[in-house]
């Protein structure tokens, strides 16, 4: 490469930082005390889980409506007793079946408070808090890389110091029961347990308890030596002296009169052999902790200085200007986020990220893939390489174009939908989601995934300056190049700039798009104005690689096909002043998304082309009314304030709503905080209704609930707002 090239991607580099991370860095001070985010409606389900090893402690929605969980695409229905028996009265979190335990009052919800943080989760009530302790930190690179960003705006989101690779991945959480007896008279008996299933007592080393059925087996642990485990057919049996076997096992301690007492827990999880069909891996943790035994041993250790190294881990967002809304959401979505993540490992020891979609189990579903990309590059940027690598190695495919009457025209380079359904791997070059000859939702998104892993790769490059990976992958830039004008129109002289024909794959069917959902504004791939905002931002993308890389040639088609989509998309401004949402189709549907793609540009070290001021400028302004115009007229606002993605639909997601509402105040500079706060308000009200609640955090709404893409992990989008100035 020359070093005209190198100097080249320097200032690209440089261009693309915004700052106001540094506090956010390892090693920065105590946590600064905030006060509570936690909103009104406090009785919600949220993931607490250690990272990497797809397992979940989910807590927080009454009834037995979570607990442990491996591998687990919806909350369990597991009781979890969290209580203290005194005076004749035994009470509990109302976190289990009153119906089968008729032995246990539970708190009336009005004495329950809750404190609820990106790392701990705290429950009060009369008698004792309880906290839950879950790590929000990098993993450091398992091939030796650095664990942190080299370059641009997202350095320092991690909160971790560099944390072994061991001690990130040990997988287990932590809690802390601190039981107040100070005012009472007599002793005072307190318990935290769980009908997990095959309860049995920890045979050795370990006080505790452990659950479920090989290979899938969790535990509860102290390192309170006074502590005593006990298992039982229920828990009012067991807390009546009636202990045995059973489905139910705990831990209780004695509080004596007039005293307070803290008790800390290990909750570990452990999933042993072989993980995933079609491809053989494991999780990377079982080459370190052989049984839950060993994960439970080393839980247990120390347990005062590791639940403190999670507590630190609140600061991310504490430390934050977020408003209480955005700091909740954010908070919520991350504990998602790493509830979906499975860190594997292949036979020959390399390593293999995954990150599930939620309910649906999909691996590394390309287009969440893309939108979590900010959370993984201010994290672990070695997981977005590992994630690029195996599309191309492995998930890459060639299609060609459905030209009109029948005739088939060239086409190139794409990428699947995901890379499977858990457990289970697809075999190379093919999804489990698209199929042949559908219409709308299952079809395939050869254009849009074509464009993900461009927007992805192009916002890697420039965040990390990783000029090796560049390099090795130039001939991979020019075979997208080459499908990207295709999928435009196979003729040069025919070129629009927009994907113009549906791929080869789809047979009698046509393309859709990430929003296969939504409504018809966003559906359907072919001359679609939010792909073609994205596909705006790949050819941006590919113009500096290619220069950077010395393929001028090349870089200078891609410049000339980027000003091609600006002009069609500035040709279909409607009278009203949005754009329209299809250039072929004669849709004019108010659609947010239109501007969805720019946030690429932007972080791909091109703030430029986002200008007013730039090449680009009358797009950028007509893209800044699109936006105030669907908004302000409220055509893409729901009844009760939130964000409607496509005026026509009542579906809508929030993971994008995020994204948009940066790329609006952010990317294009606009003054719409109130618009924004009032979606972010009706935002928590939907996450947290008595409907919605029970699912963590989700992103499909439909009329205020919860209605798909549940316990997802695609929230993490809200890791943007911290690129922003203080409201």
């Amino acid at each position: 490469m020359r070093a005209s090239a190198l100097s080249g991607l320097g200032a690209a580099l440089a261009g693309s930082g915004i700052g106001g991370m540094n506090a956010f860095a390892a090693g920065t001070a105590a946590a600064i005390p905030t006060p509570s985010y936690t909103p009104s409606d406090r009785f919600f389900n949220a993931h607490h889980s250690p990272i990497g090893a797809y397992a979940t402690f989910t807590l927080g929605y009454p009834g037995a409506n979570g607990g442990f969980g491996i591998e687990q695409k919806l909350p369990g229905a597991q009781s979890v007793f969290i209580g203290v028996r005194t005076d004749g009265r035994t009470q509990a979190l109302p976190f289990f079946d009153t119906v089968a335990e008729t032995g246990i009052t539970p708190y009336d919800l009005s004495v329950v408070t809750r404190d609820f943080r990106a790392a701990s989760d705290t429950f009060t009530t009369p008698d004792f808090n309880f906290t839950l302790y879950s790590p929000v930190r990098s993993i450091p690179d398992p091939t030796g890389g650095s664990p942190g960003l080299l370059h641009g705006p997202l350095t320092g989101i991690s909160t971790s110091t560099r944390n072994s690779l061991n001690d990130a991945l040990l997988p287990a959480i932590f809690a802390e029961m601190v039981i107040d007896n100070s005012t009472g008279a007599t002793e005072m008996m307190a318990a935290f347990a769980v009908a997990g299933g095959n309860a049995i007592i920890m045979p050795t080393g370990t006080r505790g308890v452990v659950f479920g059925t090989a290979p899938r087996l969790y535990s509860i642990t102290t390192d309170d030596a006074t502590a005593v485990a006990f298992t039982g057919a229920s828990m009012t049996s067991a807390i009546n002296g009636e202990t045995g076997a059973g489905p139910v096992g705990g831990l209780a301690v004695t509080v004596a009169a007039g005293h307070t007492r803290t008790v800390r827990f290990a909750l570990s999880f452990h999933r042993s052999g072989a993980a995933t069909t079609g491809r053989v891996t494991s999780f990377w943790y079982t080459k370190s902790y052989a049984d839950i035994a060993a994960v439970a041993l080393a839980a247990t250790q120390n347990l005062p200085s590791r639940i403190a190294s999670f507590q630190a881990d609140d600061r991310l967002v504490d430390n934050s200007k977020l408003s209480s809304d955005q700091k909740f959401m954010l908070a919520h979505a991350i504990r998602s986020y790493y509830g979906n993540t499975a860190f594997l490992t292949q036979s020959d020891g390399t390593p293999w990220w995954v990150v599930m979609e939620g309910q649906y189990q999909y691996m590394n579903t390309f287009d969440l893939t893309v939108d979590q990309l900010f959370f993984e590059l201010g994290m672990n940027p070695w997981t977005v390489k590992n994630e690029l690598d195996n599309f191309v190695a492995h998930y890459s495919y060639q299609s060609g174009t459905e030209l009109a009457g029948g005739a088939t025209g060239a086409g190139g380079i794409s990428f699947t939908h995901d890379m499977g359904q858990w457990p289970a791997f697809s075999p190379d070059g093919a999804s489990n989601y698209e199929r042949t000859n559908v219409f709308g939702t299952f079809s395939f998104m050869t254009g849009e995934q074509l464009t993900n892993w461009t927007l992805i790769a192009g916002v890697y490059v420039a965040q990390t300056g990783d000029v090796a990976w560049l390099e090795k992958n130039g001939a991979i830039f020019e075979q997208i190049l080459v499908s990207l004008e295709n999928r435009d129109n196979p003729d040069p002289s025919q070129r629009d700039g927009i994907e113009s024909y549906n791929s080869t794959k789809t047979g009698t069917g046509e393309e859709i798009t990430t929003y296969d959902s939504v409504g018809a504004g966003l559906e359907e791939a072919v001359g679609n104005t939010y792909l073609a905002g994205k596909t705006f931002s790949a050819y941006v993308i590919l113009e500096g690689l290619l220069a950077t890389t010395g393929r001028l040639s090349l870089a200078a088609r891609a410049a000339k096909q980027a000003t091609r989509v600006a002009n069609t998309l500035l040709a279909h401004v409607t009278p009203g002043g949005f754009i329209a949402s299809n250039v072929y189709n004669g849709e004019a549907i108010p659609i947010i998304p239109v501007v969805e793609g720019l946030v690429y540009s932007y972080f791909a070290g091109r703030k430029d082309v986002v200008s007013v001021d730039g090449q680009y400028g009358k797009l950028i302004k007509a893209m800044q009314r699109h936006l105030t115009t669907v908004i302000s007229t409220g055509v893409c606002i729901t009844t009760d304030g939130g964000w409607k993605l496509d005026s026509q639909s009542d579906n809508t997601w929030l993971s994008k709503t995020y994204l948009n509402e940066f790329v609006g105040r952010r990317v294009l500079d606009l003054d719409i905080r109130q618009s924004t706060d009032q979606a972010d308000s009706t935002a928590v009200a939907w996450l947290t209704n008595s409907t919605s609640g029970r699912l963590a955090w989700s992103d499909q709404i439909i009329n205020g609930i919860a209605i798909g893409s549940e316990y997802y992990p695609r929230g993490v989008t809200a890791i943007l707002w911290l690129q922003e100035p203080p409201a």
